[in-house]
């Protein structure tokens, strides 16, 4: 009863930790499945929807300050600027959302997209493909004993 107790609190504390600040859904979920030993799908899902949460209080607190800040400038922007800008939506935000997590964190990775411009609606799709694609490898390799982090599973 108490063991049940403490693992339907094991998956809320994945959930909170994925949510805070530089903290990775990615080795949070490695966390949960291999020293928690929780259900491998529910600790994937609660660790992503953790960093998940944080990502779009990101993009929508970034997005509110572009506005703002367009309405308060009022400037026009050149043409090779709205070039660069329209590559790097193109091109750069799918790097930065696929490559941010693992090397600067994703709420610093989005962020930085939303700072350099890019509309909300790319920034979050790519940013919620990226959490997915790093959140259910890391899993995978948890829930099958690839040991990433020099840890091992507890019941073994």
């Amino acid at each position: 009863m108490i063991a049940e107790f403490l693992k339907e609190w094991s998956y809320l504390a994945v959930f909170v930790l994925a949510a805070l600040p530089w903290v990775e859904s990615a080795f949070v979920v490695v966390l949960g499945i291999a020293m928690l030993n929780l259900n491998p799908v529910a600790a994937t899902i609660m660790a992503f929807l953790g960093n998940w949460i944080t990502v779009l209080l990101v993009v929508f607190l970034f997005d509110r300050w572009n506005a703002w800040r367009s309405k308060r400038s009022g400037a026009s922007e050149s043409k090779r600027s709205e070039r660069a800008y329209r590559l790097f939506v193109r091109y750069g935000l799918p790097g930065l959302a696929f490559l941010g997590p693992i090397l600067i964190g994703t709420e610093i990775a989005a962020g930085f997209a939303m700072l350099f411009k890019a509309p909300r609606g790319p920034v979050l799709f790519w940013m919620t493909c990226s959490l997915a694609f790093w959140t259910i490898l890391f899993a995978a390799a948890a829930a099958y004993g690839v040991d990433l982090f020099g840890l091992t599973r507890m019941n073994q």
